[in-house]
């Protein structure tokens, strides 16, 4: 009893803590789309690092992180929970691409919109036609956009369909596409679904059940980019969900029952056209 006593106070404790932050990013909101996007990139970054603190998740990157030579890319990345942007931003600050819903969300949707989030109606085609026109004049002024082509979560087991419309813009502004892996662990470093924001879990409910946990760690791991000058972006698109999958799958191997690997016929040409993808400079990545 004392021990729930224990937690359910860490827990209310950090609750307030959040709330005083998100007061603080109100502030930071009303000033900020006049920073420069230096500044902007340094203040996302801190604000998003320090509500990780709060919330005691600790970052593990794996990987090279895209580097900041001036040169606009594409992230994409499995999606496991909204905690997903705030773990990104606090390794290479980005503008994302959200569903419209976001935008509606109380205060959040708010902060979004004031930190350049490209919000997109899925179910209009038109919409989606001149948003992809945004993004990739954005990727030819050196801006990296983060995309999570599932267009929903999952819970960190395996990565779902990639969808390919919004790969587009990174093919039409010639940069990289740079896959990337999302896996969250708890304490004993095992597997944790408890960030999974899954189902017909409230932002609500997801933000306490993250509050309780003890300890919750984010490994990130960057795969090589994938060049997309003359690429097909449905190409693009299974590349990139096949590295994310491999990296997935190598974490905890022995989640995975032997049936259901893929045939190793199946495999090899999957990572055969994936490695024709990798450009050949990334080793070579300025820091």
């Amino acid at each position: 009893m004392a021990n729930y006593s224990t937690h359910y106070s860490v827990s209310v404790f950090r609750g307030c803590r959040l709330a005083l932050h998100l007061l603080y990013g109100v502030m930071l909101a009303i000033f900020y789309p006049s920073l420069s996007q230096i500044r902007q990139r340094h203040t996302l970054k801190n604000w998003s690092r320090q509500v990780l603190n709060i919330l005691n998740i600790g970052i593990q990157i794996d990987g090279l992180p895209p580097a900041r030579d001036g040169t606009g890319c594409l992230m994409v990345a499995n999606h496991v929970s909204w905690l997903d942007i705030f773990v990104l931003n606090a390794i290479h600050p980005s503008l994302f691409i959200a569903k419209s819903e976001v935008r509606n969300w109380p205060l959040i949707g708010w902060l979004c919109e004031r930190s350049g989030t490209i919000f997109i109606e899925r179910s209009l085609r038109q919409n989606a036609a001149s948003i992809n026109q945004r993004i990739a004049t954005l990727l030819r002024q050196g801006v990296s956009v983060g995309l999570f082509p599932e267009g929903t979560t999952t819970d960190g087991k395996q990565v779902g369909h990639f969808h390919s419309a919004l790969i587009q813009p990174a093919v039409d502004a010639g940069v990289s596409l740079c896959p990337i892996a999302l896996h969250y662990r708890d304490e004993a470093g095992e597997l944790s679904t408890a960030a999974a924001f899954t189902g017909d879990t409230t932002l609500a409910q997801s933000i306490w059940q993250i509050m309780c946990c003890q300890q919750l760690n984010s490994l990130v791991i960057f795969t090589p980019a994938l060049i997309t000058t003359n690429e097909n972006r449905r190409v693009l698109s299974r590349a990139a969900q096949q590295a994310i999958a491999l990296k997935l799958a190598s974490i905890a191997p022995h989640k995975r029952k032997p049936e259901q690997i893929s045939p190793h016929q199946e495999l090899l040409s999957s990572q055969s056209a994936y490695a024709l993808l990798i450009s050949q400079d990334m080793g070579q990545t300025p820091r």
